[in-house]
């Protein structure tokens, strides 16, 4: 195996909320925008597209947009729910660890490391 880690990303325009939000971030509590910035990150055996930046790009976001995020709407999904979450099904379609980073408008986020 070699010592490669291949990435991908993309931006998913999207609303969250959090219910549980403190006193102190009640703006946090309602439904708000931002531009969710992900990042996939995968090691690979060898240096010639065993995994293609492409396929896996169309996967992410498929699974992103079409089934957690559907109509640009994340519910009450944090960055480490979505992260953990897309982490969890691209660990288990390519058997093999998964490193997510989901971040709110590139500036704050989280960071979720997946095995099969």
């Amino acid at each position: 195996m070699t010592d490669a880690t291949i990435f991908v990303r993309f931006t998913v325009p999207g609303f969250h909320r959090w219910a549980g939000a403190p006193a102190r971030r009640s703006y946090l509590a309602d439904r708000h925008r931002h531009l969710f910035h992900v990042e996939v990150r995968m090691m690979v055996a060898h240096d010639d597209r065993e995994v293609e930046f492409h396929d896996l790009m169309d996967h992410a976001r498929a699974i992103v947009v079409d089934d957690l995020g559907v109509d640009g709407n994340f519910g009450a999904h944090s960055c480490e729910m979505i992260g953990r979450e897309l982490g969890d099904r691209l660990a288990k379609s390519y058997q093999r660890n998964v490193v997510v980073i989901v971040s709110e408008d590139n500036e704050c986020g989280a960071m979720v490391a997946v095995t099969p």
